[in-house]
């Protein structure tokens, strides 16, 4: 998430000797309540050495953020952030703008789109604290989810309770990508507090003496990895100059939830010039052991030699569609079933009530903070 200007958050809380002036320049009740809301708001420790960030934000001499940072984004209190995880994360947005800088970045929606993301399937995440997790514990966790419309702040329509469901997904995306359908997968990347934790930059400054991570940790490495994760799939995507967006994902949503078939998707995608997916099977190809390497020069053969051509009679009359039809026909009832057992109604149901409640309220909280900043900055300018 990015803003227009200058970081917002920048100099919300006014220093104590502007707190200060400010009470001495007028003692209304207008005023005294103002300052009353800044307290509760920032309660800031003053005899903490911190310093300015890049980010708008103060850090201590570890590196880690001041709790503004926390009581602004509604996360704990108790997590600790550190700037060096913000720098990475950072780096990889501006891999997707290059015009960005630091000060553009919405550090608060982020931690907290994600936050509210985490504790949403993860009830450990909503105590308010920052305990250390250990391996067992973290695999433990639910690992990822599906949304209805792709997107992080969708709602939640599939979770996926261990790795191995997790990885399952994952491998099948191949064989829908040939298809032009997608399953984008919110993965908390908890692997990756797991294995080789000692190469993992992003974990290091939240691991204690037994190579347990905290949970700010956890979440500091789930916004990370999610970022990085989507810029190398679209730079590694194997279908030049194709890029799948989320009108491939919830195309496949309506095939797995009934509102659309696989035959009608097919026939539609084959009615001018055949698919991709079927140029492979045509061609002998195996989209389960083929490597996505060489997917890609088929790809690049599949561009170069098309040709516009009516396939409505072949679709009709060919043995070869009708085996292939039915092939897929297989595959996704399937594939249908694996989604129905990851659907239970009413947990979603729980899930999806926690993660929209959780964001909404941080944005009501943001908008009455910067209805607040508004009436501290005319103060401040009536006083210069």
């Amino acid at each position: 998430m990015l803003i227009g200007l200058a970081n917002p958050y920048q100099n919300l809380a006014l220093t104590h000797y502007e707190k200060s002036a400010l009470l001495n320049l007028n003692s209304e009740e207008q005023i005294t309540n103002l300052n009353n809301d800044l307290n509760s708001s920032f309660d800031y420790k003053f005899t903490q050495t911190t310093y300015p960030s890049e980010f708008g934000f103060r850090i201590n001499e570890q590196g880690f953020f001041s709790e503004d940072l926390n009581k602004i984004s509604h996360i704990p209190q108790s997590y600790q952030i550190h700037i060096k995880s913000v720098r990475s994360i950072a780096k990889e947005m501006v891999k997707q703008d290059e015009n960005l800088n630091y000060n553009q970045i919405d550090l608060p929606y982020i931690l907290n789109s994600y936050y509210s993301s985490l504790k949403a399937l993860n009830p450990e995440f909503k105590e308010n604290n920052n305990d250390n997790l250990s391996r067992d514990e973290i695999s433990k966790l639910m690992q990822g989810f599906s949304t209805d419309n792709g997107n992080l702040l969708g709602q939640v329509n599939r979770v996926y309770e261990n790795q191995e469901m997790l990885n399952s997904a994952l491998d099948k995306n191949k064989n829908l990508n040939t298809l032009m359908l997608d399953n984008k997968i919110i993965n908390f990347h908890f692997d990756k507090a797991i294995n080789n934790t000692s190469s993992n930059e992003i974990i290091k400054p939240y691991l204690n003496k037994n190579s347990e991570v905290s949970k700010s940790g956890l979440l500091a490495n789930f916004i990370y990895q999610d970022i990085k994760n989507k810029n190398e799939e679209q730079l590694n995507f194997f279908m030049k100059p194709i890029n799948l967006d989320f009108n491939s994902h919830r195309n496949l949503y309506k095939i797995l939830e009934g509102d659309g078939s696989i035959e009608d998707y097919i026939k539609e995608n084959n009615e001018k010039k055949m698919s991709f997916d079927l140029y492979l099977y045509v061609n002998g190809v195996d989209k389960n052991t083929i490597s996505k390497e060489k997917l890609s020069v088929f790809f690049q053969q599949y561009i170069n030699y098309q040709k516009d051509m009516d396939l409505r009679e072949f679709a009709n009359s060919s043995s070869i569609f009708k085996i292939y039809t039915d092939s897929l026909i297989e595959e996704f009832n399937t594939l249908k079933q694996e989604y129905q057992n990851q659907n239970n109604n009413e947990n979603l149901s729980l899930i999806n009530q926690e993660k929209t409640q959780s964001f909404n309220y941080f944005l009501k909280h943001r908008e009455r903070q910067a209805n607040l900043n508004k009436v501290l900055y005319s103060y401040i300018n009536a006083m210069s």
